[in-house]
């Protein structure tokens, strides 16, 4: 007889296996399916919202009495879900399941997916399970069920979270940071689901906050303590500097939902040792009491003196009226004390132009370290007028462009200018009045800004826009006799204003100057003596006499002076032979300073007047410059020459 092995196969290890596990066989209900997708250990299968928008991933575990290997038998595999709203569970997927020869027991548990289009709108919690439908029978097995939660809704939702709570008394200073270690804060008690789980993120921030939050951004992120307080660290406060803060905070569930964003807080942060030792403020050109028209064109500023613990970076607000201006970095206006300009619009708006001339308007500021301020010791009360008489006006400033310009008429007919025909004689000024001219106007005519002659008053006989005529005396023409665009305007003047307007300007072309120019002299000569042996002087070998052309307000650098010189007999009258001596001298720098000594030489110009046997004769001396385009000479001047001595002509070279 042929020998046979009694060693058991493979497949009937694992049925004896299956036997023994399932033992008591079909009144055993089946393990639950398995929730792939869930969050592990959480009794109520949460999904996390970054699963819930696919197929859920499930596994379905090997039950028992599966056919054997070989039977024409199988079984029915139902899956089933039941939602909240159902009484009864409903099928989403059924297939054959072929004996444990075709679908071995190492292939459980089965992967199966729960489809999308079942859930995709689903919140809640559904109970998952799966039927058997056994191959010996009609008879059906339901397993154990599987909860499953889909979770879309955030913390707190629809309701938005309470604002985060600062602990301490703000501001936010260094000595709080270094206290603490940063700054304490305390997330608003709330009622949730698995609140032990929830997740807090807190961002800290220099601007105000939007919905998307910036990792980079928080200061905080991780579960809620119990007692919902966090500490936002140090560093990343004093990173942000001295200003105003914003905190918020995002509240996850256990399954990623986030809440509504809470409307944020804002923290007043000033850190470093704080301003202190502040003093009153003061307007400069209030120093006469008054801030008038002309002033507050100028511009007009206020003046903050040097504090204790300043910082380039702090703020000065200032308070002009009952309004104040936009915050100024104190590094802007460095060195102290500080210059901080009132603009004109806001010094105006602050006036009332329906009120009394002189107002007294106050001025104050406060010193910002980021948004926290401290005060002055205590403000100022400055005297402003900004009334004028007088057409209205736009900008502030000494000339109202309301006022005419004033008509000029020189003595030769000119409108424009003053002219050598004009020496000595009066101008006229012609001023149109405005429309609506008070009795007892004052109007006073400047030349080159000297107050002309009497004013003119106004009487009331007057019509609107009416000429007057006022005259510029030769006496004031004559203080400036040459100048190019020569101001002129009128101021009007009212009783009760402070504020004294001025008209344009009309520009007058001035050329009424008499040049004379300084006679030149001899300052080797021995006066009353004539020019003798002992007036001459040695230059480069040579000797000879000087001739000095005297410093003046024409003989200037690099101007051209002209030189001349002639020599006469004892008459005067006759010019001697090769004596003209005429010399062209470029004025250098010393020359300006000392004038110009222009050296003459004895043997060609002076000794002449020996060697005529008369003894003496004479000199004459000019220069010339050219004046604005004209030649102008000095006066000629003639000198006795009396070169001899000992019976002859002067010893050369002199003892």
């Amino acid at each position: 007889m042929a020998g046979s092995s009694t060693r058991p196969t493979a497949e009937q290890v694992r049925a004896n296996y299956r036997k023994q596990l399932f033992k008591g066989g079909e009144t055993l209900e089946f393990r639950a399916p398995i929730v792939v997708d869930a969050i592990p250990g959480d009794a109520d299968g949460l999904i996390p919202i970054s699963k819930i928008d696919a197929p859920l991933q499930i596994k379905i575990p090997e039950w028992p009495n599966r056919p054997d290997p070989g039977l024409p038998f199988f079984n029915k595999l139902y899956l089933d879900w039941k939602p909240a709203s159902s009484s009864e569970f409903l099928e989403f997927h059924s297939e054959d399941v072929p004996d444990s020869g075709a679908l071995p027991s190492d292939q459980f548990p089965l992967d199966r997916q729960i489809p999308l289009t079942i859930f995709e709108s689903y919140e809640g919690t559904f109970q998952l399970r799966y039927r058997v439908k056994e191959w010996n029978s009609s008879t059906e097995t339901l397993s154990f069920t599987a909860p499953i939660t889909i979770d879309r809704t955030g913390p707190i939702r629809p309701d938005v979270p309470e604002r985060i709570i600062i602990l301490p008394q703000q501001p936010i200073t260094t000595a709080i940071l270094d206290q603490d270690g940063g700054v304490r804060c305390e997330i608003p008690d709330f009622t949730e689901d698995k609140k032990e789980f929830v997740t807090v993120a807190v961002a800290w921030l220099d601007k105000p906050p939007t919905s998307d939050m910036d990792p980079a951004d928080l200061a905080y992120l991780g579960l809620l303590p119990p007692t919902r307080q966090i500490l936002v660290p140090k560093d990343i406060v004093t990173r942000l500097g001295s200003k105003l803060h914003y905190v918020v905070y995002f509240l996850f569930d256990k399954a990623g939902n986030r809440s509504d964003m809470p409307f944020p807080v804002e923290v007043v942060v000033a850190l470093g040792n704080l301003p202190t030792n502040l003093r009153a403020p003061s307007v400069p050109l209030a120093a006469d009491n008054l801030i008038d028209w002309v002033d507050a064109g100028f511009p007009t500023k206020v003046e903050i003196g040097e504090y204790t613990n300043w910082d380039a970076y702090d703020g000065i607000v200032i308070r002009w009226g009952t309004t104040k201006l936009a915050e100024t970095p104190v590094g802007s206006h460095l060195p102290f004390p500080l210059q901080i300009t009132v603009p004109w619009t806001h010094i105006r708006d602050e006036y009332d132009f329906n009120g009394t001339n002189v107002q007294v308007t106050e001025v104050d500021y406060e010193v910002l370290r980021g948004p926290y301020p401290t005060a002055s010791p205590g403000k100022i009360d400055v005297n402003v007028d900004l009334a004028i008489p007088g057409p209205g006006t736009g900008d502030p400033g000494p000339i109202n462009p309301a006022l005419e310009l004033i008509r000029f008429k020189s003595h030769s007919n000119s409108d424009t200018e003053l002219i050598e025909a004009d020496i000595g004689e009066p101008a006229s000024a012609f001023i149109t009045l405005y429309d609506d001219p008070q009795v007892g106007d004052t109007l006073t005519l400047y030349w080159n800004g000297v107050a002309v002659s009497s004013p003119y008053i106004v009487d009331g006989s007057e019509t609107p826009n009416q000429e007057v005529e006022r005259i510029i005396p030769w006496s004031v023409i004559q203080q400036t006799p040459v100048m190019s665009q020569l101001p002129m305007y009128y101021t009007l003047t009212r009783t009760g204003f402070t504020n004294k307007p001025e008209s344009r300007r009309t520009f007058v072309d001035v050329n009424v100057e008499v040049i004379d120019l300084e006679e030149p002299t001899f300052p080797d000569q021995d006066v009353p003596y004539p020019l003798n042996c002992e007036a001459l002087v040695e230059q480069n070998g040579v000797w000879g006499i000087r001739v000095l052309i005297p410093p003046s307000v024409h003989v200037k650098k690099d101007v051209e002076v002209k030189a001349e010189w002639k020599t006469y007999d004892k008459s005067g009258s006759v010019e001697l032979p090769n004596t003209d001596l005429k010399e062209d001298i470029t004025v250098t720098e010393d020359q300006e300073r000392d004038g110009i000594h222009w050296f003459i030489e004895y043997d060609k110009y002076l000794k002449p007047t020996y060697d005529t046997g008369d003894q003496y004769g004479y000199g004459k001396v000019k220069y010339t410059i050219n004046i604005r385009g004209q030649d102008v000479s000095s006066d000629l001047v003639t000198v006795m020459i009396a070169v001899f001595e000992n019976g002859g002509h002067c010893v050369i070279p002199r003892p």
